[in-house]
């Protein structure tokens, strides 16, 4: 009988360690997965002034997520560690037309893909933003990590790789994108478009990866003018509340738009069907 034990033992921890070897297999060939799509050449040229151009740029939401040098996105036990990584050192890196392909289509240098980096939102960037952004991050004076260590997958995080539940923004973009040349006068639906609707539906709650976001048509509804601007411009909620992500984007990002901006974005809201 403890021979049989042994050998069903035995039998348990071959298949187990056949499972986690493949579902390590699987999850390393999602990770290492590349698109063809190919890095167009893209001319950056501005007529902004350095500041306006860094002001429409930051409006863009990289702050909220990369910080000055990089910043933990999520780091939960058994799915995994995040990380944002360091503009100042990634930047350089990049060709112009590898940012741009990096920021559209969400396809790194190397052809693989990113994970939560909103392309599909960052698609309907304009040329003219695309052009104030690159030459924005141009700018930035390379800073050390703030973050130790990079983007790492526990056995949960793994699993969903492996059986390709983990969303890429690569697998969702079109190979082609025409977006407009210029930034409209009006850039209520602009900014719903490339910021808000990375995390917020308009008339639904919408669950992303760590939060569930409040439905953004009856939010600005019930906010006066003044208080619309202090959210955006703080994070903070009617009462001072903390908004946890909200209010970490507004500081990082949102408190870059104008007065005129914050009111064409919830004018917007506030009047779709």
């Amino acid at each position: 009988m403890k021979r049989i034990l042994k050998i069903v033992l035995a039998a348990v921890v071959a298949i187990c360690l056949i499972a986690v070897a493949g579902v390590y297999a699987l999850s390393e060939m999602r990770l290492s997965r590349t698109y063809d799509v190919a890095a167009a050449d893209f001319a950056v040229k501005t007529t902004l002034s350095p500041e306006e151009a860094e002001r429409r740029a930051r409006t863009l939401m990289c702050g909220g997520c990369h910080h000055d040098a990089g910043n933990v996105l999520i780091d939960e036990p058994g799915v995994g560690r995040i990380v944002a990584p360091n503009l100042t050192r990634l930047v350089p890196m990049y060709s112009d037309a590898e940012l741009v392909r990096l920021i559209r289509h969400g396809v790194k240098k190397d052809g693989t893909g990113v994970f939560i980096m909103p392309a599909g939102n960052f698609a309907n960037i304009t040329d003219d933003d695309m052009a104030a952004l690159i030459t924005w991050l141009r700018t930035l004076k390379q800073l050390p990590d703030a973050v130790v260590g990079g983007t790492q997958w526990g056995p949960l995080g793994r699993v969903g790789l492996a059986l390709d539940k983990i969303p890429f923004e690569a697998d969702l973009m079109p190979a082609v994108i025409t977006p407009a040349a210029t930034r409209p006068a009006d850039i209520g639906e602009y900014a719903f478009r490339t910021d808000c609707s990375h995390c917020h539906n308009l008339d639904t709650a919408k669950q992303s990866e760590a939060f569930l976001a409040p439905a953004l048509k009856p939010l600005a509804q019930s906010y006066s003018p003044a208080d619309f601007k202090t959210l955006l411009r703080t994070g903070k909620g009617v009462g001072g509340r903390d908004l946890g992500v909200m209010t970490q984007v507004s500081q990082w990002d949102f408190k870059y738009f104008t007065d005129t901006e914050i009111e064409q974005i919830q004018a917007y809201l506030t009047h779709q069907p």
